[in-house]
């Protein structure tokens, strides 16, 4: 698919979101967002909650892709629909869709992320507990040590 400007692909519009991605900084996201925004994702055992929390875990993630494309948006309302491919972690390659959810104001207030598959979806968790030691419990990550029911 050809690429306009930053990282959507022609025909995609570029928002606020897709900026932050391009921007690669927890400040871009946190002016996105809601105060009290949630994001859940399949790389996240729970939800992690706040704008603070949550643009951190997201810039460091953003910080993760080597390489990131937006390549198809939807709206209904006030959802927005991102398809997107990424490269990570010196060549693992993924594909998923974010589902933003945007408040009265237009701010970002849910952020569900979907990885696909599922051993790609892990290793990255396994590395986002990592780097996010020193906000986040060790528990909002997918571990191979520690197996949880």
């Amino acid at each position: 698919m050809s690429q306009q400007a930053g990282n959507t692909a022609a025909g995609v519009p570029e928002v606020d979101w897709t900026k932050a991605f391009d921007a690669q900084s927890q400040a871009a996201f946190g002016q996105a967002f809601a105060p009290d925004v949630v994001l859940e994702a399949t790389l996240l055992t729970r939800p992690i909650k706040g704008r603070e929390q949550v643009a951190r875990v997201m810039a460091v993630m953003s910080n993760t892709y080597e390489s990131l494309e937006f390549t198809h948006q939807a709206a209904n309302g006030r959802r927005t629909y991102l398809e997107w491919t990424v490269l990570a972690l010196g060549g693992l390659q993924m594909k998923g869709v974010t589902v933003l959810e945007r408040d009265e104001q237009g701010r970002i207030a849910t952020v569900a992320i979907h990885h696909r598959f599922l051993n790609e979806s892990l290793l990255l968790s396994e590395h986002a507990g990592r780097q996010l030691l020193d906000i986040l419990d060790p528990e909002d990550f997918y571990d191979p040590a520690v197996r949880t029911r």
